[in-house]
């Protein structure tokens, strides 16, 4: 999972190499730093006939690597007396990490860069997937559980790139490096010192898988946690209405210690594996200690001189090991939320056009239901049932029956928010799945119930996804009787209207979404129960725009307004999926069967009302 995250950053491979070359130039000046502070102790502070010896030879003939190192030390920046050595040795190391750190600053440059735009990248390509999802996907998960994806898991793989790269780039090199020069000092103690390697590696890799474990729990509960937020946040004058303040305390905190206790156990996890691995490493190097020193004091296999380099150089290891201890924590919590991200990303899109997808221009003739049925992901239960029907051209067909009949269900059918299981959906004899969805959607128009605005002006909502000047705007909005209340906002039509449009009553946010569909001049019209939420006043206004709206247009209506059912072409009375009856309201009113029911229980009273005025 961790490559797959790495592999994000190949479009900037330029940049990675840049940072690599500069991770080069890093370990090369600090290792010589390390190399000259050794050489320094043991000449400065040697006798002045020791400083520089002949290089020794091996038992082959061949000059010692180390002694030939050792040589050229002293000739280049130890000769002289000790006052100059130690004058060059200030120069050299003043001058090394001047370089050192230019070099650090443009590794963490231009690594932070791709890092960034990784992340970036990520982002984008959550909220893209997102946007070609259909509604199922949406309906079948929690919208705080999506929010802490895009935010928190995204987070994660961010840190785990920022903290890891670098160190998984430069440490490496400096064990390289570090490794190199000790076995040129002496290769037996080195081997004894890396059986330091397979040990902290199984304890890390033991470390790891738990961690990781814990990680997956805490990102889900931080799901949770975000539901719980977003529930609070929109659901809050419920939550007042009902006095339920102390239950929703109550039911956040045993979520909220949920999550204490899980990050705590990885915390404590976490918090673990540095020490224990110091622990090995600081053990073995008490070991080379011992050894080293009977080695120097008892045998004289190796001297002193060497000895000391070797340690200085052996400590000076343990921190890029110890570096990639604390990045291996980070990998494994980048790699738990990855393994979020990427579980979404894999997901395919449910919907998706043809390759041979055809464009609808315009519509010409009629809406052709044939024998369609459909079932909800997750759901046993059949949402349509074998429908039958025709809407032709220029009729107002109304959907009636009780709640849970299918009716917003047929509706979102037609748009291909879902795919019918079986069946067909056709306009002007193509089934809606030969042609492409962006063609399809550009025809129909919806205003619902629950209007959709967001935090952004009122022109940008209402010329949401077209390209239009302020002229018709307003036009639109004055057709929908909304141009006057929007002329007395702060900004007119440039006023921000705030989270769901907050900054507007129930009937002007209707008002704006019907502006919205007007000046989209859709040839089929969607209504789903548009006025049901508004006061008469509201109503009244909201209606005269609809009336508008409809005028010329083939209308899909899902009926509240007992207008909409009398005027209808034909009414769709529909029963657990199915259409149970269909005609007009004449005829259905006397037909004694479902509609007749309806009528006499929700629409008698206002029909008679209705028909007095």
């Amino acid at each position: 999972m961790y490559l797959r995250i790495l592999k994000l950053i190949k479009p900037y491979w330029a940049q990675i190499s840049v940072g690599v070359v500069f991770s080069f130039i890093n370990v090369l000046f600090h290792s010589l730093t390390l190399w000259l502070s050794a050489s320094f102790i043991t000449t400065i502070f040697a006798n002045p006939e020791e400083q520089v010896t002949s290089p020794t030879e091996s038992l082959t003939g061949t000059i010692d690597l180390n002694e030939r190192l050792k040589q050229l030390t002293s000739e280049y920046f130890f000769s002289g007396s000790q006052v100059d050595a130690l004058a060059t040795l200030a120069l050299v190391i003043l001058f090394s990490y001047l370089i050192k750190s230019i070099a650090y600053y443009g590794n963490k440059l231009f690594t932070g860069w791709v890092q960034a735009k990784v992340v970036q990248d990520l982002r984008l390509r959550l909220y893209q997937h997102f946007l070609v999802q259909p509604l199922s996907f949406f309906q079948a998960r929690r919208s705080g559980d999506l929010i802490s994806l895009a935010m928190n898991d995204v987070l994660r793989v961010n840190q785990a790139l920022a903290t890891t790269f670098h160190p998984l780039v430069i440490e490496p090199l400096y064990i390289v490096t570090y490794l190199t020069i000790l076995f040129i000092i002496n290769w037996k103690l080195t081997l004894i010192s890396i059986l330091i390697i397979p040990v902290t590696s199984l304890f890390i890799t033991i470390i790891s898988k738990s961690i990781r474990r814990k990680v997956v729990r805490v990102q889900a509960q931080l799901g949770e946690i975000t539901s719980r937020f977003t529930e609070l946040i929109s659901g809050i004058r419920i939550i007042k209405a009902f006095v339920n303040e102390d239950n929703e305390k109550k039911r956040f905190g045993g979520e909220a210690q949920k999550l204490f206790r899980l990050m705590f156990r990885q915390i404590s996890l976490q918090s673990l594996s540095l020490p224990v691995t110091e622990m090995l490493g600081v053990s073995m190097a008490v070991i080379l200690l011992w050894v080293g020193g009977l080695q120097v004091l008892e045998y004289g296999t190796i001297s002193s001189s060497d000895f000391l380099r070797f340690i200085v150089i052996l400590f000076a290891i343990y921190q890029p090991i110890r570096n990639l201890a604390k990045v291996n924590i980070s990998i494994q919590s980048g790699v738990a939320a990855g393994g979020r991200v990427f579980k979404i990303l894999d997901i395919e899109p449910a919907i998706r056009d043809e390759s041979d997808s055809i464009e609808l221009k315009t519509f010409e003739k009629e809406v052709r239901f044939d024998a369609v049925s459909f079932v909800y992901d997750n759901s046993e239960m059949q949402a349509i049932s074998n429908l039958e029907t025709s809407i032709k051209k220029g009729e107002v067909v109304a959907l009636v029956g009780p709640s849970g009949a299918g009716k917003t269900t047929v509706v979102d059918l037609i748009p291909r928010f879902h795919d019918i299981n079986s069946g067909s959906i056709s306009i002007d004899g193509v089934d809606i799945r030969k042609l492409s969805r962006a063609s399809l959607r550009h025809q129909i128009g919806i205003v619902s119930q629950e209007t959709i605005l967001f935090n952004d002006t009122v022109f940008n909502n209402i010329a949401f996804g077209m390209d239009s000047d302020y002229e018709k705007v307003a036009e639109a909005a004055r057709q929908a009787n909304a141009h006057d209340f929007i002329e007395r906002l702060e900004d007119g039509y440039d006023t921000m209207l705030g989270e769901h449009g907050a900054r507007l009553s129930g009937g002007q946010k209707q008002r704006v979404a019907i502006a919205r569909a007007l000046l989209k001049d859709p040839a089929i019209l969607i209504l789903d129960e548009a006025t049901s939420a508004l006061d008469t006043e509201s109503e009244k206004a909201v209606q005269s725009a609809i009336d508008t709206l409809m005028t010329g247009r083939t209308v899909i209506v899902i009926a509240h307004r007992l207008s909409t059912i009398l005027n209808a072409h034909k009414i769709l009375v529909m029963d657990h999926g199915e259409i149970v009856e269909q005609g007009t309201h004449e005829v259905l009113s006397k037909a004694g069967g479902l509609y007749e029911k309806l009528y006499r229980l929700q629409f008698a009273t206002g029909l008679e009302d209705n028909i007095q005025r």
